[in-house]
């Protein structure tokens, strides 16, 4: 079957069911369905009988979903710079200009280019805002796709008493714009009194365009969030019994084609820590390079995967999904929306919980004991814009340049237990962003 044919098969089982059907089958049971959107729940005028039928019982989670997420997120917050006017951006090194011919939204973007130096940096005021409490979102389009890079943006914050060093790690393999939501990776000393936010990139063939910058406000109530991809089997071996002495469940990505095979979790297993509080998301169906394939291959990993979680009883996290290796496109994204409204992929730093980019959102890799013991503390600090934080880990083995240890990783849980950290699962995170 191809793209076009499986499109079809999406909108024919739409019309088949109904919309308002399709509501109650995404869990609803007042009328909204799965990301937020509102149906008609108006009786009809014209019945008399006055002894109406029951509602029926929310049924599971439906294969396609309704909609696309990120419409109804992707304006949250409050516009801080919408590079229609450039005028206040200073230029520290590189070359800034408007660009008309290359936008997210309104009329112009900034085009940003490096210089001989090898490095592009802008610097803005920033004012108006309590930086305790404001992170920042932003769309970014890259002219030189396939690597992963990690642009800066460093905000000198007085209220905070701190440089906080927010980030994000952009890896997309064909140029086009996308949405991001900052992390606050690091502090530093205070630079001044002043505040602003430095914008930089490094690197010789810088070609670079940001756009729709916008200042969102964080909740508080911090809360932390552990998750696990590839679905191997040092997860239920050593992970899963670590994290039960400290009472802390996960959300696993799963690689669904390779349910029992060497080094992965089988069935009972997965069932057995479901069980136990832990839930499954979508990690594709044979585990390639999302963003290399093309649609057709694209979409049939992204619904085998969801719909052998939803035939085996794995519901709860079943529109969820992690990227492959992080690969993926502007058109992996459009692929998504019809199957997944929370999606992410490996980036730097703890965020807000509030997002605006619900198909690529922000986590980061464990595997580092130290480093993720001291976002922890970040995220605990009233004096730093952050009130969530996403730790994601693949194995749990010994003597590997790669993954953690079972030491450090029982190092970190112990440290989770010991700050009272409150940590939920990604199907609540998700569930926060349409609430």
């Amino acid at each position: 079957m191809n793209g076009s044919q499986r499109s079809l098969s999406k909108r024919a089982f739409l019309a088949s069911v109904g919309t308002a059907c399709v509501a109650g089958c995404l869990g609803s049971s007042n009328g909204s369905s799965e990301n937020g959107n509102s149906t008609d729940n108006s009786t009809d005028t014209n019945s008399t009988d006055s002894d109406s039928e029951p509602e029926p019982e929310p049924k599971e989670p439906t294969l396609f979903l309704v909609g696309d997420p990120r419409d109804e997120l992707w304006d949250r917050g409050e516009s801080w710079q919408d590079c229609e006017s450039l005028d206040e951006w200073e230029v520290l090194s590189g070359s800034l200009e408007p660009a008309t011919d290359n936008t997210y939204r309104g009329s112009q973007s900034a085009h940003l280019t490096s210089a001989g130096d090898g490095e592009v940096r802008v610097r803005i005021p920033l004012e108006g805002y309590d930086l305790t409490e404001t992170t920042f979102s932003l769309a970014m389009y890259i002219d030189s796709p396939g690597n992963h890079y990690s642009p800066s943006f460093d905000v000198n914050a007085p209220e905070s008493g701190r440089e906080l060093h927010f980030r994000t790690r952009h890896k997309i393999d064909e140029p086009g714009w996308i949405r991001y939501d900052l992390g606050v990776s690091l502090t530093s000393a205070l630079a001044g009194e002043e505040s602003y936010m430095t914008i930089s990139w490094g690197g010789s063939d810088v070609d670079w365009y940001i756009d729709d910058i916008r200042a969102v406000s964080v909740e508080r109530d911090p809360k932390l969030f552990v998750q696990f991809d590839d679905s191997l089997r040092t997860t239920y071996d050593t992970a899963f019994p670590i994290m039960e002495e400290y009472g802390i469940t996960a959300t696993n990505f799963a690689i669904t084609g390779r349910e029992g095979a060497d080094r992965h979790l089988t069935l009972s297993q997965m069932e057995e820590m479901q069980e136990a509080g832990w839930e499954f998301g979508s990690h594709t169906h044979t585990h390639r390079r999302t963003g290399e394939l093309s649609l057709d291959e694209q979409r049939e990993e992204l619904e085998k995967s969801k719909e052998w979680l939803l035939d085996h009883g794995f519901t709860q996290a079943a529109s969820t999904f992690a990227y492959p290796f992080g690969s993926f496109t502007t058109g992996t994204m459009d692929l998504a929306a019809d199957y997944y409204d929370f999606a992410t992929h490996g980036q730097r730093g703890a965020m807000n919980r509030l997002v605006s980019s619900p198909l690529s959102v922000n986590r980061h890799p464990a595997d580092n004991a130290e480093q993720s013991m001291a976002l922890i503390d970040l995220l605990l600090d009233e004096r730093i814009p952050t009130d969530t934080l996403v730790l994601y880990y693949h194995d749990v083995i010994e003597d590997h340049d790669l993954w953690i240890n079972p030491e450090d990783f029982e190092e970190t849980m112990a440290y989770i237990d010991e700050r009272n950290v409150d940590c939920r699962l990604t199907s609540e995170l998700r569930a926060h962003q349409f609430g």
